[in-house]
């Protein structure tokens, strides 16, 4: 492992005339890197530094992220197992522990996401509904926008937090 996680920035433009799926995924997509640049250039005591009076951390919140996409894409959608939940500690996703690897982290949100695009590019007619634990049922692309929005607000989270790390802002 090296000292200081390296993440490329590799966002680009938004493409202007994609089919609506195309577009809400490519704006997902978009956000879900920023998340990730955030962490670009930090090491590993820095990644998991609290700095707020809660769980957040930067590795915290890409953690939490991958789950999000499992329980919504890989479980509601495509109708898998949900992601495993610590029953006496549901928000344990936001804890890091000394074997969890920036790397691996990273590593398993990249592959939560591409599943997700699959999926999300499968499922049908965004008008489609999804049965399942909530009420009333959601629409494919209700799911989208939800995580779009749930993705960007954690992408504002992340900037914050890695201002309180180093004074670094930006995109």
């Amino acid at each position: 492992m090296s000292d200081f996680l390296s993440i490329p920035d590799t966002r680009g433009h938004t493409p202007s005339n994609a089919d609506e799926r195309e577009t809400l995924i490519a704006f997902l997509d978009k956000y879900r890197e920023t998340v990730l640049v955030k962490l670009d250039g930090l090491d590993r005591d820095q990644l998991a530094r609290r700095l707020l009076d809660s769980r957040t951390t930067l590795l915290g919140l890409v953690r939490h992220l991958t789950i999000v996409e499992q329980w919504w894409f890989a479980a509601v959608i495509a109708g898998g197992p949900a992601p495993e939940e610590d029953p006496d500690d549901p928000d344990a996703e936001w804890l890091i522990s000394d074997s969890d690897s920036p790397e691996q982290i990273v590593a398993a949100y990249r592959a939560a996401y591409s599943r997700s695009n699959q999926i999300a590019r499968a499922a049908g007619s965004l008008d489609g509904r999804v049965p399942g634990p909530h009420r009333p049922d959601k629409s494919v692309r209700w799911i989208l926008m939800h995580m779009l929005e749930e993705t960007a607000r954690h992408a504002g989270h992340a900037d914050i937090v890695r201002e309180l790390i180093d004074g670094r802002t930006g995109d």
